[in-house]
């Protein structure tokens, strides 16, 4: 798996609009027609995703195009991707999600 910063923010707005729309890993993966565990890889950041995988994993989630599950621009956007997905969110929950990838984010610049 490539240390790419797409594919894990590509899992995460998977895993968010997924809980959104309170489908399974395995719903998701019916509808697309993969393994429930390429799902769970791809949501993790394990698993590159093909063009055409993304496109149908976009549909079946009800988005209108698979650019709305992506990080615009660079790591710094990671943030306002999970934000976006997450409208239902309270304040406090969208504080903490916040936090998580402050911190995150700077743990991953220290180890480079």
């Amino acid at each position: 798996m490539t240390s790419d910063y797409r594919y894990p923010a590509f899992g995460r707005a998977v895993s968010i609009r997924r809980d959104q729309l309170k489908m399974t890993q395995a719903d998701l993966a019916a509808r697309v027609g993969m393994s429930r565990a390429s799902i769970a890889n791809i949501e993790a950041g394990r698993q590159s995703v093909l063009l055409h995988h993304a496109c149908n994993i976009a549909t079946a989630l009800g988005l209108a195009t698979v650019a709305d599950l992506l990080p615009a621009t660079g790591k710094a956007t990671l943030e306002d991707q999970a934000l976006a997905l997450s409208d239902d969110l309270s304040a406090r929950a969208k504080a903490q999600i916040s936090d998580l990838v402050a911190g995150a984010l700077a743990t991953a610049k220290a180890k480079r």
